[in-house]
């Protein structure tokens, strides 16, 4: 609406209350000036304007906004807050000046036309960041600021290419400035050229150069490497050296520590440092995510992560990527999604590097961007990157579940491995995709499912006489069908309720014999052989099931039912939930999965009960 009606305070207003509430400090900056603008008679406009600039770190522009609100607005309620605000800003301003060897009188424009730059940057105005930094440079050609702002502005219009080659022109004049080698560090990375990645990044270690916030920056070029130590490292530095508090202003320094301690195992002190963090920083946001998704189960967290998806790629790249999805969105055979994606990558060859450090690095969207992009492309390339996603611990269970399935399928992992599943390491992971129907896997006529249906119904009550009846029922029905492995099937049920197990046994054995393809009754037989702690037997009746790819919807619950029992009877707790996962991935809505998770974990439940309440259980 700020677009299409430009001159409408109303919408100004609005805006301004939007951004407030949505704590876009970039947003809610280039508001107020819109506001004020329109308004320039209006003194909350003026104060907020004032606000904005503070809270944004724009000490020249904040120190100019409060001096024009005072002087205009001197009786406004926001008044002496103001004066205290003119106070504190105007020994920085004079100190910043200073460091560049300028003065109010020579420097206030240079050093507001660069905070300026700066802010168009944050918001996103591209173009009008690109003119006040060529503006810079005339004035200051050596100005190094100006040539790091203007890299990040070729990154962020897709330029990956001039990004370097300004960085570069930076390092010319100070080659030890931090923001150039970290940039510069990053470039490379994200165009894949790793070892000039490594090489700039060293150099940014070692360097000291002073400039503002370079303890942040030193950390959040570390994060794209995935150097956690290095990053706890700094931190114990930046304490010792007594300047934790300084590092600390955006919140962006103790979010990377947190986002490497949490990598490291170090949980606790990472909820620590995100929780201070969160309280009305610049980094508060992705902080708050990262504590926030630390609530989840461990086996559905994608914390800890340290940048956004926004800082991996560049908008107009998405866009792209957006486009070529939305004109592929009719293709439904796989070889044609995996030849559109392909001929994306090739036209952005960079995005193939990305792909694993997203796995690895990302953020929710990030993760989950490579992960699909990956599963299409199925390249050579792709196919690695989800293999080793698949083996490592990072994102959710469910995502390295489905990555170790394609990788499987494409021939470079087994079909059965370890996985880190719900927080540790969990052998014999079945890796087979299995399909399932509801298709009838067997014909009646009309008569006999009447029968069959009746029998059923008298099972289910449990009871001997009604057992009695249902025999003679399913006995009549197999003499009008009586190749029907069904009917055999429940009819060894009734002789179980009965207590004829000698002809379960005899009887399940003849049905798996004649009919090879029809499971139930392999499954069941199974299952009374483990239930009676004949396991090693119940296991071979079950193996033969283990590469079938295909089950019914019921088949495929009574063969997970088999395969829990199985991994209970045999002490492998791990194993049996794994298989209980594998079952509520593709069968959601069972009424028997619920049953499970509570045998599966209530046991622990009841012993934390108990040890809260003091009963002993």
């Amino acid at each position: 609406m700020s677009r299409r009606y430009p001159e409408n305070s109303d919408v100004a207003t609005y805006l301004v209350n939007v951004c407030c509430e949505l704590q876009d400090l970039p947003g809610y900056e280039r508001a107020c000036e819109m506001l004020a603008s329109l308004e320039p008679n209006n003194p909350h406009a003026a104060y907020a304007l004032a606000g904005s600039r503070y809270v944004n770190l724009r000490p020249v522009l904040a120190l100019e906004a409060f001096e024009n609100a005072v002087r205009r607005f001197p009786n406004h309620e926001k008044a002496n807050d103001a004066r205290k605000a003119i106070a504190e800003l105007e020994p920085k301003v004079d100190e910043i000046l200073a460091s560049k060897n300028l003065t109010r009188e020579d420097g206030w424009d240079i050093a507001a036309l660069f905070e300026r730059a700066q802010s168009y940057l944050a918001q996103g105005e591209y173009d009008k960041a690109k003119e006040a930094e060529k503006e810079l440079l005339k004035l200051l050609p050596d100005f190094v600021s100006s040539y790091n702002n203007l890299s990040l502005i070729s990154f962020a219009q897709g330029d990956l290419e001039g990004a370097i080659a300004i960085s570069q022109k930076g390092l010319e004049v100070e080659p030890d400035n931090i923001h150039s080698l970290a940039n510069l560090t990053r470039y490379y990375l994200l165009s894949g050229d790793i070892k000039s990645s490594e090489i700039t990044c060293e150099k940014l270690k070692k360097s000291q150069a002073p400039g503002w916030d370079v303890w942040t920056k030193k950390a959040e070029t570390f994060s794209y490497l995935g150097m956690d130590e290095e990053i706890v490292e700094l931190f114990e530095q930046v304490k010792a050296k007594g300047e934790l508090r300084e590092a600390s202003v955006t919140g962006y320094f103790p979010h990377f520590v947190a986002a490497a301690l949490a990598r490291l195992g170090r949980v606790e002190e990472a909820r620590k440092l995100w929780r201070e963090a969160a309280k009305a920083t610049q980094a508060s946001e992705i902080a708050q995510a990262n504590l926030d998704d630390l609530k989840q189960p461990v086996g559905q967290r994608h914390a800890p992560w340290a940048l956004p998806l926004a800082s991996w790629i560049t908008r107009n790249t998405l866009e792209e990527l957006a486009a070529l999805v939305n004109s592929n969105s009719k293709l439904k055979d796989e070889q044609q999604i995996a030849k559109a994606t392909q001929r994306y990558l090739k036209e952005y060859p960079q995005i193939t590097n990305l792909v694993p450090l997203l796995l690895k690095l990302g953020d929710p969207q990030g993760r989950e961007f490579a992960f699909r992009l990956a599963c299409f492309a199925k390249t050579p390339e792709m196919l690695a990157a989800l293999r080793d996603f698949a083996l490592s611990q990072h994102g959710l269970d469910a995502m390295r579940y489905e990555a170790a399935i394609q990788a499987s399928e494409a021939g470079i992992l087994p079909e059965s491995m370890s996985m880190w599943i719900q927080g540790k390491w969990q052998e014999d992971i079945n890796l087979i995709r299995y399909e399932l129907h509801s298709e009838p896997t067997t014909n009646h006529s009309r008569r006999v499912k009447q029968m069959a249906a009746t029998a059923v119904s008298l099972m289910k009550t449990q009871k001997v006489e009604d057992a009695n009846q249902a025999e003679k029922i399913f006995k009549k029905a197999l003499e009008i069908e009586p190749n029907s492995p069904d009917l055999l099937n429940n009819l060894a049920g009734v002789y179980q309720i009965q207590g004829r197990m000698e002809e379960v046994y005899q009887l399940m054995l003849e049905i798996s014999e004649k009919f090879p393809n029809y499971t139930f009754s392999r499954i069941s037989l199974a299952r009374l052989k483990i239930d009676e702690g004949k396991i090693s037997e119940g296991e071979e009746l079950l193996k033969p099931l283990m590469t079938r790819k295909r089950f019914h919807v019921s088949e495929f619950s009574s063969f997970c039912n088999a395969q829990i029992e199985l991994c209970m009877a045999k002490k492998q707790k791990d194993k049996a939930n794994a298989w209980l996962q594998t079952w509520e991935q593709l069968d959601p809505d069972n009424s028997q999965l619920r049953q499970w998770k509570f045998r599966l974990t209530g046991e622990n439940v009841l012993k934390k009960l108990s040890q809260m309440s003091g009963w002993k259980l």
